[in-house]
């Protein structure tokens, strides 16, 4: 288990408000006016409690790209952008993994996650995911992006980094 040290800390984190995230992960995304709620201290906490070889950083990262390339879900965010991506170029659904299609989808969702009023965060100690996944066994990650949908989305990632990681939406 490898644990947050301070270069990492002094090197790929910021202070918001009161309390220092990690901002590496958004900052790779170009997501610089999401609400980044990546707190270290949480981060910190849980590489302390539960075994892995994934760190907060690299899960934070994976959790991002899931949610831009991931559509197997039907409420993942991009299957819903996908959805308004097929609306805006009015076409049918059979249409969804259209290269046209899913290069909309993407850049429709990347612009209503990078608003302020998008929010990501780890999932604390004490808190679960809507499927109930163990947080000891995987890094939770929540999401809200209101400008696309009421729905809660979450990306689970393994912590021993064996399982691939995924994401889904729920309202």
């Amino acid at each position: 288990m490898r644990k947050l040290g301070l270069a990492l800390i002094l090197s790929s984190c910021s202070l918001f408000g009161h309390y220092a995230v990690l901002s590496s992960p958004v900052a790779r995304f170009r997501l610089d006016k999401v609400r980044n709620d990546l707190r270290v201290e949480e981060a910190q906490k849980q590489e302390k409690a539960f075994s892995g070889t994934v760190t907060a950083e690299n899960a934070a990262i994976l959790a991002i790209e899931s949610f831009l390339k991931d559509s197997s879900d039907v409420e993942s965010p991009l299957a819903l952008a996908t959805e308004q991506a097929l609306e805006e170029l009015n076409l049918p659904e059979t249409a969804a993994q259209d290269a046209q299609v899913l290069r909309k989808a993407r850049r429709l969702l990347s612009a209503h996650l990078n608003q302020p009023t998008s929010t990501i965060t780890f999932v604390s100690l004490g808190q679960e995911p809507e499927r109930g996944e163990s947080l000891t066994k995987n890094w939770i990650i929540r999401l809200k992006i209101p400008t696309l949908s009421d729905h809660i989305f979450w990306a689970i990632v393994d912590r021993s980094g064996k399982k691939t990681t995924y994401n889904y939406g729920f309202n």
